[in-house]
């Protein structure tokens, strides 16, 4: 499939925006994994093989003061592994990573709710191989001389060969294939809000995504990239892959 396939249904942002706000009242991101994490959904929403994953834990069960998120899940004829909300804060990144390690029976996607023209997905791009990317990322993890400040011409310069980079727009569903190397760049001044969702395929989500990712998401222009830096801490954690690639 494309890098990333998106909905053709658009949600109420400012609908969803409220949501958020009464899920963090009940449970904020800090209590979560990494800090950045809000699992939506009561323990026995979720499939009983995925209840103890660090991604759902605490569960703040929000589901019954959040409508929109609540028919959002109900809406699909499948088992759920995990819903959250996810939290890039303001000039920040995550690490360079793949999420191989969720299995071919998993389907996540993704819908920015906050977001800013700064934030941008990266994803790798077709035929783009991984060793080269891997050595570079090692580069920095192993140069404590270097100063992880980036901008979007700096990525460009050191990473920009092998990803694309996309501005997703809130509101709508993104179908990312999360088996490539990707990473979600904030450089903006404010928090970026997620909802994500892991669903287990069956028959039923398998026509949906056929009736309902309908486009392919277009890469951001390097002749038109945002302003703004980012610290970039996270590459000195190296290139997280399922199964991780050695290197000598």
């Amino acid at each position: 499939m494309q890098s990333i396939r998106v909905s053709s249904h658009h949600y109420d942002v400012d609908a969803l925006e409220d949501n958020v706000n009464a899920a963090r009242r009940i449970l904020d991101f800090g209590a979560g994994a990494y800090e950045h994490s809000l699992s939506l959904p009561a323990e026995e929403d979720i499939h009983i093989e995925h209840r103890s994953h660090r991604n759902n834990i605490p569960y703040a069960d929000a589901l019954r003061s959040c409508p929109i998120f609540r028919e959002i899940f109900d809406s699909f004829q499948t088992a759920k592994a995990s819903f959250r909300l996810l939290r890039r804060k303001a000039g920040t990144a995550y690490s360079l990573h793949d999420d191989r390690d969720m299995g071919d029976d998993i389907v996540r996607m993704q819908m920015p709710v906050v977001t800013n023209r700064a934030s941008l997905l990266l994803v790798q791009k077709d035929g783009a191989e991984l060793e080269p990317i891997a050595r570079r990322v090692a580069e920095f993890a192993n140069n404590d001389e270097t100063a992880l400040v980036f901008d979007y011409p700096r990525l460009t310069e050191t990473f920009g060969e092998w990803f694309d980079m996309f501005a997703l727009e809130p509101g709508y569903f993104n179908l990312i294939d999360t088996s490539r190397v990707h990473t979600l760049v904030n450089a903006g001044q404010a928090d970026r809000i997620t909802m994500s969702i892991d669903l287990l395929r069956n028959d039923w989500l398998e026509h949906w995504l056929s009736k309902h990712m309908t486009r392919d998401a277009g890469p951001q222009s390097p002749d038109n990239l945002p302003d703004g830096t980012w610290e970039w801490n996270a590459l000195r954690h190296g290139l997280l892959t399922h199964p991780r690639i050695q290197l000598t």
